[in-house]
């Protein structure tokens, strides 16, 4: 968990720091891609539980 709570930290920083900026410094494709495999992540993990578990509520 440790790893995931590092990463998660360093794209907060990552984040803020391109917020403060005026001018970007990670082009448009490049965030797409992070984030489309964050979802990929988070679909996996998603489809790994328990069907009833994946039930909201």
């Amino acid at each position: 968990m440790t790893d995931l709570s590092d990463e998660l930290a360093a794209k907060r920083a990552a984040i803020r720091k391109a917020r403060n900026s005026t001018k970007p410094a990670i082009p448009a494709e490049q965030v797409i891609a992070i984030l489309k495999a964050d979802l990929a992540r988070a679909q996996a993990a998603i489809d790994g539980l328990p069907h009833r578990e994946r039930r909201a509520g």
